[in-house]
């Protein structure tokens, strides 16, 4: 549960149409700016998109640069891909390009899983 007035740690939910959500938070500290720039910006839908077997994205058309980026990133993790705008959240432990860590999923991240392209993501503040 969120401490009352908390700035650092935001709930958010992964909504996909028709099939369900996932639990997720957003940790401001991990990348501050590319936080704020989403939060303003819920809620996000579009269509999903899926890159190999690594992650399940959805482009959000914001512009928002490098920020603490890294290439490791593990099943749960929800990331900030700078190149192009997109959301990502990881459904294997992967190495891939450069992005903005930006928070994890909580909770029935099978959701997200099975989402396939196509699919419409919701992503909003609880």
């Amino acid at each position: 549960m969120q401490p009352a007035g908390s700035v650092s740690r935001f709930k958010l939910e992964i909504e996909i149409a028709d099939k369900g959500s996932a639990a997720a938070e957003m940790v401001r500290h991990l990348a501050p700016l590319t936080s704020i720039a989403i939060l303003k910006d819920l809620p996000l839908r579009d269509r999903v998109h899926r890159y190999a077997d690594k992650f399940v994205y959805i482009e959000t058309g914001l512009v928002i640069g490098a920020e603490k980026q890294r290439t490791q990133f593990h099943r749960g993790n929800v990331a900030f891909l700078t190149s192009n705008g997109s959301i990502c959240v990881f459904v294997r432990d992967a190495t891939v390009q450069p992005m903005n860590l930006i928070g994890a999923i909580t909770g029935n991240i099978e959701i997200v899983e099975l989402s396939q392209p196509g699919d419409v993501m919701v992503v909003k503040r609880v």
